[in-house]
């Protein structure tokens, strides 16, 4: 099973020397593990589930192995079979199956593995020599501080302290995101635990990686390293600026409704970690360097007080004087405490909920208290920060059911990286984003209707409609607030299609925008319970629940539904790993572990 040499997966062999001068060691690895560790996920699917408890595919040595396992989790996740030809397909519409060695090495990996049976024995083996190569890296980088001539002793100190404190927490982040990849899919690279990057403890949902998708995710990348922001929060403040500036001229048809490019969302985190505010700036300055004469206070108000206030905004106007948003309708509404604007629009009479339902469907806007008062063909996106606390007291079924916050897309958010020192994007950066957006808004600008490529027509039929479909029908809470999810999958992937200097929806806009409606519904089941609608699957929640760390075996499960078919516990059993806060772990025993559900919430 041996392997030929591979270039390394991280820097320790620069620094990884053996006593004598000039003679280099090979940083601890096992190739023979990790080919194992490849192989037997492609034979069973259990075992991906398996490894996934175990180990994180940057755990691997060789920069391949690591690409092609992340490969076979995203098709776990999507429910595809795993196997050479099927891994192959996909690594090439990537276009990175020749980086990894070809189709051939895929059959090779197969070839490779003794028993499907040892894979976790495997994992655990590339798991601790990737923990020995930090080990390494870190043990070298120290020594090499406390070389140093000029360095303080009390310097090299904390250098240490610091160090082991890093390693720790590094330790204990890996074993979350372990957990959490088997609750919403596959690792996201922004997410992941890496060394020299310090990450806190996440404790939401975490997205698909593929909703970072086209110009709009190159931008969340490039901008990512400079701010604490999450970088979901910053994608939603972008698509949602960008709706708003696109203006109301590209659209697409659903049915018989005309649907434009306006994205409203919630970004809901905690006060002091959330980071709300720092992901609207971070995406604000980009796109205000772009065009700084839309984000002024004509485009982007604030303080959503009325109905009748909002439609005063962008009011029809043809006077010498006219407010510019009078002439030119498009608005980015910022509301920094949108629980204020929540209470007010619950106030007895409130015409605010019915003239943010009108605004969302880009019609006319108009007053019943005065006539005069009349807004044509506005176009208008709003962006709210909340915390959890406030969302949760807020959202009651009252206001669910009147329809007017099934309009908004949840998005939990939360501070993403710790940097103490940093003075955010760096001019250079701005000004070079900044150019590349003013062209893509124009361009945007000038398109009319949107279409679909059939690739993502097809898409959208087969897969994303059904499973969209199928969450409204569950009743409950969290399917009255996302039952707007089918025409918001289109209106998303359309802006992700624009931003792209296109007026076709490709395949991969339509996957990015279903997964950022995935997340949005996760982000609600996060904040406001497990509510499914489903009394089956809320007695097992339950009962999961009750068992505490435990966790509930198949045995106690097969109790728990005595009348029930093998096929129906397997489908309940799913359908909770679907929940954010559910698991799939091991309990240790005399003999081989028992696969529990646990929950992790």
């Amino acid at each position: 099973m041996s392997a030929e040499a591979a270039p390394p997966h991280h820097n320790v062999r620069q620094l990884y020397r053996g006593p004598e001068p000039h003679v280099e060691r090979i940083p601890p690895q096992d190739i023979d593990a990790e080919q194992s560790v490849l192989g037997a996920m492609m034979l069973s699917a259990e075992v991906i589930d398996e490894v996934a408890g175990v180990m994180d595919p940057a755990d691997h040595y060789r920069p391949a192995h690591e690409t092609i396992h992340r490969a076979i989790r995203d098709l776990h996740h999507d429910g595809q079979p795993v196997d050479p030809i099927t891994l192959a397909d996909h690594l090439g519409k990537r276009g990175d199956l020749a980086r990894v060695g070809g189709a051939s090495y895929l059959h090779v990996l197969v070839q490779a593995v003794p028993t499907t049976a040892n894979a976790e024995y495997y994992a655990e083996i590339v798991r601790d020599k990737a923990e020995r190569r930090r080990l390494v890296e870190v043990g070298t980088r120290l020594a090499l501080m406390a070389a140093e001539p000029g360095m303080d002793s009390e310097d090299i100190r904390t250098a240490v302290l610091a160090e082991v404190t890093e390693l720790t927490a590094r330790r204990a982040a890996l074993d979350d995101a372990v957990v959490e990849d088997t609750l919403t899919g596959p690792t996201n690279p922004f997410y992941d635990p890496h060394p020299g990057i310090r990450r806190p403890h996440r404790p939401g949902p975490t997205p698909h990686p593929d909703v970072f998708c086209g110009w709009i995710g190159e931008t969340v990348r490039e901008l990512d390293p400079t701010t604490e922001a999450d970088p979901v929060a910053v994608l939603a403040n972008l698509l949602s600026a960008a709706g708003a500036v696109i203006g109301r001229r590209p659209h697409l048809m659903v049915g018989n409704d005309r649907h434009p490019c306006l994205i409203w969302a919630l970004t809901i985190g905690p006060t002091s970690s959330g980071r709300k505010g720092s992901a609207t700036s971070t995406a604000r300055r980009v796109l205000a360097e772009a065009l700084p004469d839309f984000f002024g206070p004509e485009h982007t108000p604030r303080g959503l007080n009325s109905g009748e206030g909002l439609i005063e905004f962008v009011k029809d106007d043809d006077s010498e004087d006219a407010n510019p948003a009078s002439v030119d309708k498009r608005l980015w509404v910022l509301e920094s405490e949108y629980a204020v604007t929540m209470s007010r629009g619950r106030r007895e009479g409130s015409s605010l909920p019915g003239v943010l339902r009108q605004a969302w469907d880009g019609d006319s806007l108009g007053s019943m208290v005065r006539d005069s008062l009349k807004a044509t063909d506005p176009h208008i996106a709003i962006l709210g920060h909340i915390t959890p606390e406030e969302f949760r007291a807020k959202m009651q079924d009252s206001e669910m059911a009147g329809g007017t916050y099934n309009r908004f897309l949840p998005i939990f958010c939360h501070r993403n990286l710790i940097l103490p020192g940093s003075r955010g994007a760096s001019p250079e950066l701005v000004a070079n984003l900044a150019t590349g957006w003013r062209t893509v808004l124009a361009d945007a600008a000038r398109v009319d209707e949107v279409k679909f490529s059939p690739d993502a027509w097809a898409l959208y039929c087969d897969e994303v409609y059904p499973a969209l479909s199928e969450d409204d029908s569950a009743g409950g809470v969290i399917a009255q607030f996302t039952a707007r999810a089918a025409p918001y999958v289109q209106r998303v992937a359309m802006v992700y299609a624009l931003c792209d200097h296109t007026d076709t929806i490709a395949e991969h806009h339509m996957r990015a925008a279903w997964h950022l409606l995935d997340y949005a519904r996760a982000s609600a089941i996060h904040l406001l319970g497990n509510v499914t609608g489903d009394p089956k699957l809320d007695k097992l929640a339950a009962a999961v629940r009750t068992a505490g760390p435990d966790g509930l075996t198949g045995k106690e499960i097969h109790r728990l539904f005595k009348n029930a078919g093998k096929a129906e516990r397997d489908r309940l059993t799913a359908a909770l790993l679907d929940h954010p806060g559910y698991a799939r772990t091991q309990r240790a025993t005399g003999g081989r572990p028992t696969t529990v559900i646990t929950y992790t919430g």
